[in-house]
């Protein structure tokens, strides 16, 4: 399955995110894989998010990334599919951060931090297997 969404921020730089799943995606206790939430952040500044824990982050993500968030967007991400986005950053937004709702997340793969002021970022191809995310490709 391949759904497509288009969010847009006002800004001009169109960045094109294709992310796929495994057939093993967030499994459940009996093994059975479940589909995952996706929040595609735009940041002013990373500070915020990379100091956030997981559960704080899925709660209150506007409160603690505050002026630092410019723009959010959700998608709901099935076991053995892919979702193209095309994203268009804003002026201001330094970092494009990816993260994943898992079940029992581990460590720090349910997220990633992409900088964009750095370099000129077109497209992003992200695959998420299990409980880990993962940057494939930064263009």
């Amino acid at each position: 399955m391949i759904s497509t969404f288009v969010v847009a921020c006002g800004g001009k730089k169109n960045i094109h995110i294709s992310m796929e799943s495994s057939k093993f995606l967030n499994l459940d206790d009996s093994g059975a894989p479940l589909p995952v939430i996706v929040r595609v952040y735009q940041l002013k500044n990373k500070e915020n998010m990379e100091k956030a824990d997981f559960l704080s982050l899925w709660k209150s993500d506007k409160d603690i990334l505050g002026e630092d968030l410019l723009d959010r967007s959700e998608v709901t991400l099935l076991p053995e599919s892919t979702i193209e986005l095309n994203v268009e950053s804003g002026k201001d937004a330094g970092y494009l951060a990816v993260m994943v709702m898992f079940r029992k997340p581990q460590g720090g793969s349910w997220r990633q931090i992409i900088p964009l002021k750095e370099s000129r970022v077109h497209s992003v191809k992200i695959s998420v297997h299990e409980r880990s995310l993962k940057i494939i490709n930064v263009k």
